[in-house]
């Protein structure tokens, strides 16, 4: 049997992170983060 295991961790922009740039690195894609106008892109990761 398999055991299920999930973590949630808040990204706050005050510690200089976005949660744009999360999404777009674990999904290997390239995001704009609309609040900033910054594109994030991690396509070849």
């Amino acid at each position: 049997m398999a055991i299920y295991h999930f973590s949630v961790k808040a990204i706050s922009r005050g510690a200089g992170r976005s949660a744009v740039a999360c999404a777009a690195y674990r999904s290997g894609e390239k995001l704009v983060c609309d609040y900033y106008g910054i594109e994030q892109d991690y396509t070849k990761k």
